[in-house]
């Protein structure tokens, strides 16, 4: 078996510039190819092309096993393995290409093989991995290692969210509307809950994204009025109540008026 001299593959974001979001797939792209000797290795002479998926991992990097639907130990040698294929496009200056598609993929346990990245992990890396044959001959090679690639989600890139408790409309028993502020952390949500009674709530937040006040309509029919620790509920208005029950500011037991 002969060594072959690859170059490492190149992607790009849709749209170009931008972040990698899981929910579109990624465009790969591959040099012209060559022995090394310069002569320029063909379509004909090529018996596999494709690229490895690779994951950083503390010590050494995992690969994504196709066959196995899971993530393993990269062996120095992946030529076992099945590569993400490329597909020759004529008059392209990148004519190997292929996609790289993450959103939906699961692993063996139902696992997404690609998530998005939280601290700047997990990163991702492509290898480009060739078989050819020449002169009856047979040669391989693994490329260097691509730039990394780091997702995001559009989701957390969306400054209103809809978000279902379990993911399904069918079987949802919570659902909240969700307002974020440039910063992306919540500025308020509405939430609706089924579950084990019927409440609705109402509330904004503070920049950090912790609850500040919120209202609950209770499954009772009572109505819950909870302000920011240290502040009031203001009437701008008359009020015009029933029973009014109060605790006095000195302490003792409830009074009604």
């Amino acid at each position: 078996m002969f060594p072959l001299p690859l170059p490492a593959p190149q992607f790009q974001p849709d749209p170009p510039g931008g972040p990698l979001a899981l929910e579109k797939a990624v465009k790969l792209r591959l040099a012209p190819l060559a022995f090394a000797d310069g002569t320029p290795l063909t379509g004909d002479a090529i018996d596999r092309i494709g690229v490895h998926l690779y994951r950083a991992a503390a010590g050494a990097d995992e690969i994504w096993n196709e066959a196995e639907q899971r993530w393993a130990p990269a062996p120095p040698d992946p030529g076992a393995l099945t590569p993400l294929p490329l597909q020759f496009q004529a008059g392209e200056a990148l004519p190997w290409q292929g996609l790289l598609v993450a959103a939906g993929q699961k692993d063996r346990n139902g696992a997404p093989k690609i998530v998005a990245a939280a601290g700047g992990q997990p990163r991702y890396r492509l290898r480009a991995f060739v078989k050819a044959h020449r002169d009856g001959g047979l040669y391989q090679g693994l490329s260097d290692a691509s730039a990394d690639l780091v997702f995001v989600s559009l989701a957390d890139t969306q400054r209103f969210a809809v978000s279902l408790d379990s993911g399904d409309a069918q079987t949802c028993t919570r659902v909240r509307l969700l307002l974020k502020d440039g910063a992306l952390t919540p500025a308020g949500y509405v939430e609706i809950r089924s579950d084990g009674g019927r409440e609705v709530e109402i509330a904004n937040c503070a920049p950090g994204g912790a609850v500040r006040a919120r209202i609950v309509l209770l499954d009772s029919g009572d109505i819950r009025l909870e302000p920011a620790t240290g502040r009031s509920i203001v009437l701008a208005g008359p009020l015009d109540a029933g029973i009014i029950r109060f605790q006095p500011h000195l302490g003792g037991p409830k009074q009604e008026l």
